[in-house]
């Protein structure tokens, strides 16, 4: 639910199911189930509570979001976005993030209780310009675009200076160690705690829906590798469902959904070029590179979305006028 866009296209592969998870001492973590005796576990097969999170600063921001289309959106700029994970990390506080686009504006809409479910995070950040310029629009105080591709960064920046390690999980097989790879050659000293594919829906025979059981090793594997930061990096709706089912077992203060930015990393760190990120043409960008995936988001959805603001500014100014 990013700039680094929606996976679910390509997630009909049929390679055989493999590992490829790594504790943070980068050697291969024992976590398949279909291999081997699984891990001590409870009766009923789910991992325990975690110990619990303070979650203060998560209330403080999901109460600071601004009311837009139905979705809490928070306005707040870059620099308070990294201090927020900072002190979330220090103080051992829960703290949920994820983003919106237009076409994710359109999809929680239609369908029953995605809007919900993103509502139930701490921060909710713009994901293009086409939330800034709808929000701008709609009178809210938007400072700029923050998909993963913008802000993540500045996470791993302050990772590697203050040592807190991230866990990625999600995409292709293989993907993850790519992105580790290339996010330790970014930032020297960035601490990565371990790393996990999210194809298990579709190694199992069924994309779009995970087993209990891979569930229930995706929790183990996580909370074993103790890192301070999760990235998500699975398709909408699922990443939404798969956070609100195991976040009170996960032992990670800070959880932030990614859509395919995983897959972004594994190309480069910074995917966008320069010019595009200036000309504010990342839209087309991706238009160019997946144009049979992308042309009905960036043309009959975009619409919808634009009639979704346009109904709205009517709505608010007569609230104002009262």
């Amino acid at each position: 639910m990013t700039s680094a866009g929606d996976p679910a296209a390509g997630r009909q592969g049929t390679s055989g199911p493999r590992a490829e998870g790594q504790a943070g001492d980068g050697h291969p973590a024992d976590h398949d189930p279909a291999a081997g005796q699984p891990p001590a576990q409870p009766p009923d097969g789910r991992e325990p509570s975690s110990p619990a999170l303070s979650q203060e600063l998560g209330e403080h921001h999901r109460a600071a979001k601004r009311e837009f289309l139905g979705i809490g959106l928070s306005c707040m700029p870059d620099a308070d976005f990294v201090a927020a994970v900072r002190e979330a990390v220090v103080t051992r506080s829960r703290l949920t993030v994820s983003f919106i686009n237009p076409d994710y504006v359109v999809r929680g809409h239609r369908t029953p209780g995605l809007v919900a479910k993103m509502n139930g995070f701490d921060v909710v950040l713009p994901d293009g310009w086409g939330i800034v310029l709808g929000g701008r629009a709609l009178g809210l105080p938007v400072p700029d675009r923050q998909g993963n591709d913008d802000i993540c960064p500045k996470v791993f920046a302050l990772s590697a200076r203050d040592g807190f390690s991230n866990f990625l999980f999600g995409c292709d097989e293989g993907i993850p160690e790519q992105a580790a790879a290339n996010l330790v050659a970014a930032f020297p000293g960035l601490p990565i705690a371990g790393t996990l594919h999210g194809y298990w829906d579709v190694t199992r025979g069924h994309p779009g829906r995970y087993e209990q059981a891979d569930i229930e090793m995706m929790v183990r594997v996580i909370n074993a590798a103790k890192p301070d930061i999760l990235h998500v990096s699975i398709p909408t709706p699922m990443q939404q469902d798969w956070v609100w089912e195991v976040a009170g077992r996960l032992d990670v203060p800070v959880i932030i959904t990614g859509g395919s930015y995983l897959d972004h990393l594994a190309e480069r760190v910074y995917w966008y070029p320069r010019w595009v990120n200036r000309m504010r043409l990342g839209w087309a960008y991706r238009l160019c590179r997946e144009p049979r995936r992308l042309w009905k988001r960036y043309s009959v959805d975009l619409v919808t979305y634009g009639r979704m603001v346009l109904r709205q500014r009517p709505a608010r100014h007569r609230r104002a006028a009262r």
